[in-house]
């Protein structure tokens, strides 16, 4: 395993997405290069391109470029970007959905934005890449509750901190203020946290939950369709199709929820799993479920079958990172070599894992 610091800042890198075809990564002298995102800034501050230069170590001559953009709406009203996944020449950045760890939920963090990758071509360039936000306002929340009821999973029970943190005090919020979004959160509901996202070859953006997880403690994995239609109406609420879950991975006593996605063609994915959240920070989720600080952080492979609707998914273990907790990313190279965005120790580190 190889590691080199990134010096980015403010240091909360979250997850990896190939970026660029062979004729532009061979114009600037690289051989692979990854977006990342940093989640305590608005997401037109938040991008970064992390490359390697062609013909070096795996532990040499990266570099971090932070990405100067611009967003054409909602300047400044995003945070807590947490995934990154590519389609079609474009780059779509997520929210988590979520709120802090002691609530409410947050509709700054309720938002999916793109960027092309021509745009952020000229941003490195001397330029600035132009990135189309939609504030979702709780949509995306709603479709996921929606589905997982209708798909008849039994959730890991709620908590009454995460209940009166997450969704009392966030209905109160909507109503006391009369916001836009008042009535998309309900009573019945359960707080989202997106971690995970990448695209199936169907198209459908596949969301992994840190949490909610199930009552057995496994990982949830649900679709989203037409996601170019979110950035036509925002204020639509997304639809939601097939829920998985990772039927080997996590348990009762160590629940698991999904860090990380990355996709490879056939609808195999990679994976990050680990704990439902941070411990020692006065996490509300832990607060409720202690066994959520369990899990330790693992690199997991599945594959989604093409016919199914849905339903259990075994997985390939691939590796365990021992007292390394935040992994927050993983992607795999052309050449099979998987490389990983890990927050720790106040700096933010590319691991990169040479398979013999």
């Amino acid at each position: 395993m190889h590691e080199t610091d990134l010096h980015l800042e403010p240091n909360e890198a979250s997850d990896l997405c190939p970026v660029f075809d062979t004729a532009e990564l061979g114009r600037r002298g690289w051989d692979r290069a990854f977006l990342t995102v940093l989640d305590e800034a608005p997401v037109e501050e938040a991008l970064a391109v992390l490359a390697h230069d062609d013909g070096a170590a795996p532990d040499e001559r990266w570099q971090a470029l932070r990405v100067p953009a611009r967003a054409l709406s909602g300047e400044g009203r995003t945070e807590d970007a947490e995934s990154c996944a590519r389609r079609d020449g474009w780059i779509y950045v997520l929210g988590s959905q979520f709120g802090d760890k002691e609530g409410p939920l947050a509709a700054r963090r309720s938002w999916i934005a793109r960027v092309s990758e021509a745009s952020l071509v000229e941003a490195l360039d001397g330029g600035r890449a132009s990135v189309e936000v939609a504030r979702l306002r709780f949509g995306l929340h709603r479709a996921v509750n929606d589905v997982l009821v209708a798909a008849g999973l039994e959730l890991i029970a709620p908590g009454s901190g995460v209940n009166e943190a997450y969704i009392a005090a966030t209905i109160a919020e909507g109503e006391r203020e009369a916001k836009r979004w008042a009535g998309r959160v309900t009573p019945a509901d359960r707080p989202v946290n997106v971690e995970g996202a990448d695209f199936r070859g169907n198209g459908r953006l596949l969301l992994g939950l840190r949490y909610p997880v199930t009552a057995a403690g496994h990982p949830i994995l649900v679709e989203v369709e037409d996601v170019e239609g979110l950035f036509a109406d925002p204020d639509v609420v997304p639809r939601c199709a097939n829920v998985w879950v990772l039927e080997d991975v996590g348990s009762v006593e160590a629940p698991a929820g999904i860090r990380a996605l990355h996709a490879e063609p056939g609808d195999r994915f990679d994976a990050i799993v680990g704990d439902l959240d941070a411990a020692g920070k006065g996490a509300i989720v832990l607060a409720d479920h202690p066994e959520g600080g369990r899990a330790a952080s693992a690199h997991i492979r599945f594959v989604l079958p093409l016919t199914a609707a849905g339903g259990p998914v075994p997985t390939e273990h691939v590796h365990d990172f021992g007292d390394v907790r935040r992994v927050e990313g993983v992607a795999v190279h052309t050449d099979g070599h998987a490389h990983y965005v890990i927050d720790e120790d106040g700096h933010v580190a590319l691991r990169t894992l040479v398979f013999a």
